[in-house]
């Protein structure tokens, strides 16, 4: 009996995957941002980046990479198609990553002295934000609302006990897109300055000190 089509692309890491002829951009606004295999920059939303046509045009004439890392597998053989899904997935996993995961970019610093008490609340303050964030993006359910989560959270926390202090209460009352676009200038300019601290005002829901 045939068993439905599937791909093992999911248990791959995202590093395992070279030479993709799409560059993840980020995230704003619960728009992903591409640079397509023509060069040319794409902004797709939730239900665009699921269509299969659509994937098609990003990867132009690439399609067999599309086939080698993300293959549909019927009874242990390639169908001969690539999984839409898997690939929608993959390239939303990685517009996120590219917008939030700059943990390792931050420079090191001393943790300011603070309470254990007002760590606690500052942290709690910090995990309602990265849920509001996370659920923004439309992704619950699945594991990249939980990636999300957890990179706007850690990005969060190390911005504001090690870099700049933010105003946490701001912070969660604000519209989303406003913290996404603070944690996008966090992103970029670890980015582009690794090991050194934001210039001050460069945030808008910094302490001004």
């Amino acid at each position: 009996m045939n068993t439905p089509p599937r791909t093992t692309a999911e248990a791959r890491s995202p590093a395992a995957f070279p030479g993709c002829p799409v560059r993840p951009v980020g995230i704003t606004a619960k728009k992903y941002h591409f640079v397509d295999a023509l060069g040319r920059t794409r902004v797709l939303s939730e239900h665009e980046i699921s269509q299969r046509h659509i994937i098609s045009g990003l990867f132009g004439d690439q399609h067999n990479w599309l086939l080698t890392n993300f293959p549909n597998i019927e009874d242990g053989e390639p169908t001969g198609t690539w999984s839409a899904s898997s690939v929608s997935d993959w390239l939303k996993h990685r517009a996120l990553s590219v917008s939030f995961d700059i943990r390792e970019q931050f420079p090191i610093a001393e943790s300011p002295e603070n309470s254990t008490a007002q760590r606690y609340m500052d942290s709690e303050t910090i995990r309602k934000i990265s849920f509001r964030v996370a659920d923004f993006t439309s992704t619950r359910g699945t594991e990249i609302y939980d990636e999300v989560r957890k990179l706007a959270q850690d990005v969060l926390l190390q911005c504001h006990r090690h870099d700049h202090p933010l105003d946490l209460q701001a912070m969660l009352a604000a519209p989303e897109d406003e913290i996404i676009n603070d944690l996008r200038v966090i992103r970029t300019h670890a980015n582009n300055n690794p090991g050194q601290s934001l210039p001050a005002g460069a945030l808008r829901f910094e302490v001004k000190v």
